[in-house]
């Protein structure tokens, strides 16, 4: 029979044991050196393809700690297990916020269920054809021995729960921090700038540059009230009912759409063009803001889409690189240093690529060494 998680409480009792697990120095939390020891290889496994596994031993260690009648190997609420329930939502709706807030140690999904194999299964299952055999494996003895010990009262799921997370804790954060140096010429940044958007890294880049350059835009404009919303590019637009790429809400409440912005990082259709202006109108917008990073997939198509602009009931703007770096010339020194930093904290809210965290902190503190004072 299938159980019910109310997420809004399994997050405080994640939060509440990561708090607890993070503000002592205390390891082991069980006693039994095999479920450590399966524990700690999952957690900081380095092969490609298991960090699902880390979400999944996160989101079911949790799930059990939260309710004991859950069982430790569901994925899926149609599960035939007695005690199935719906991991790969627990996953998004918790796990990959709190994940968010203390340095994406996991991997930094938006959605581990995704075009993820093992999300496709019931449960876990010993016979389920995968390419990290040993980890999976590890993963479905360790949940195993979690559920039928803590079934039999050997074992405090809540005591795992926080073995998990001491794991967790001991893996390197992987969001981007740096040091903002006050003083950084125009001519430098934007020529740092150009340099870093030569690589696309799956256009994350693009939208963090303008979600920054319009984060720039409303602080020199005195409405540190605006919140910019920025979804991760790759997100398909079935799983998100988002306006756009970037959304600007009046609020931090999300009540009131003030823009919406679709930033594409890739040669411009008219089908592109067509989708924003029907994307606009479904959200009531008399205006939208479409960046064409890499102009138009010819100049025939550039024709079509500005037939389609003409003939659109909403306007529909597009902008170029160049007008975001002619901005950012408007916005001053105080405009541009606001822009350096939100660039780093919109690529670590939406989960970006390592690279594309990495070099910007790497563009920021080479800016930092060159705007330095000479020692005398």
């Amino acid at each position: 029979m299938s159980k019910e998680i109310n997420h809004n409480e399994a997050e405080s009792l994640l939060r509440k044991t990561w708090d607890e697990v993070t503000s002592v120095d205390e390891s082991p939390y069980i006693e039994e050196y095999i479920l450590q020891q399966g524990i700690r290889q999952l957690i900081h496994a380095e092969k490609y393809g298991t960090r699902t596994f880390k979400y999944i031993l996160v989101t079911n260690v949790l799930a059990k700690a939260y309710n004991p009648d859950i069982h430790a190997l569901a994925l899926q609420d149609q599960s035939e297990l007695n005690g199935s329930f719906n991991s790969g939502g627990l996953a998004t709706d918790v796990v990959t916020d709190w994940e968010k807030d203390h340095g994406e140690r996991l991997g930094g999904s938006n959605e581990p269920r995704t075009n993820s194999v093992y999300y496709r299964q019931s449960e876990l299952n010993s016979d389920y054809e995968v390419r990290n055999k040993d980890e999976y494996e590890t993963l479905i003895r360790v949940l195993s021995d979690l559920d039928e010990q803590a079934n039999t009262g050997t074992l405090d799921p809540m005591a795992v729960l926080r073995q998990t997370l001491y794991e967790v804790s001991q893996l390197e954060p992987t969001t981007v921090e740096y040091t903002n140096p006050p003083e950084v010429p125009a001519v430098e940044l934007l020529n740092g700038l150009k340099s870093y958007l030569e690589t696309s890294g799956l256009g994350e880049r693009l939208a963090a540059v303008t979600a920054g350059v319009l984060d720039a835009q409303y602080f020199v404009a005195d409405k540190d009230e605006i919140y910019i919303k920025v979804d991760h590019v790759n997100v398909a637009d079935e799983n998100s009912n988002a306006a756009g790429d970037i959304e600007v809400f009046e609020t931090k409440a999300e009540v009131t759409l003030h823009q919406a912005i679709e930033v594409k990082d890739k040669p411009a259709t008219k089908a592109d063009i067509q989708h924003s202006i029907q994307t606009g109108r479904h959200h009531e917008l008399d205006e939208y803001l479409f960046v064409a990073g890499k102009g138009f997939k010819s100049d025939a198509e550039r024709q079509r889409a500005i037939a389609a602009i003409e003939d659109a009931e909403i306007e529909l703007i597009v902008l170029t690189r160049e007008d975001l770096f002619s901005s950012l010339k408007f916005q001053g020194r105080a405009g541009r240093r606001r822009f350096r930093e939100s660039v780093g904290g919109f690529l670590n809210d939406m989960r970006a690529q390592t690279d594309s965290k990495n070099d910007w902190k790497t563009l920021i503190e080479s800016l930092a060494e060159r705007s330095a004072p000479a020692d005398d």
